[in-house]
């Protein structure tokens, strides 16, 4: 080796020492320098080393994000009627659906409804909310809507 090469690689050697120096190790840049003292501020390097450490449970708590249902729409007809109308369900519960249909259909608002589905095998079921809840975006039934006067409710049934 040359004296120049010895040379160059002591200034590399030197200059990484130095650099390595300098940076800050994990504890030091999780500590918070000394507000108090001017000279701990002005000694130490940015984020140097200090008795005070960053506590990160002082930090808020992120709030979770709410997801808000997706409103679902059903088409809906009569057998005679040739187009269909949409029902938005903003709420996929029982009453969200009577209260559509009630509104669809003219129906009192103090006259009670009850719901049905009748099946492709021909099975007349009540529905509650779990049937709701398993209606897809963009279902379309033919509904019969019937009013029974002996009992004075409305009877709508849902037709797959």
């Amino acid at each position: 080796m040359t004296i120049g090469s010895n040379l160059c690689n002591e200034m590399s050697n030197l200059t990484f020492r130095k650099e390595r120096e300098s940076k800050r190790t994990i504890s030091q840049a999780l500590t918070v320098p000394d507000g108090n003292s001017q000279e701990g501020a002005q000694n130490a390097p940015m984020g140097g080393p200090s008795n005070h450490h960053l506590d990160l449970s002082d930090r808020p708590a992120k709030t979770p994000r709410v997801q808000r249902p997706r409103p679902v729409t059903v088409y809906v007809k009569k057998a005679d009627e040739r187009i269909y109308s949409a029902l938005c369900l903003t709420h996929q519960t029982i009453e969200n659906l009577q209260d559509e249909v009630a509104a669809k259909y003219s129906i009192p608002k103090n006259m009670p409804v009850r719901l049905y589905k009748r099946t492709r095998k021909g099975l007349l079921i009540h529905m509650d909310t779990r049937m709701v809840e398993q209606f897809q975006d963009e279902d379309d039934f033919i509904v019969d809507v019937s009013f029974q006067n002996k009992e004075g409710i409305f009877e709508v049934t849902f037709l797959y």
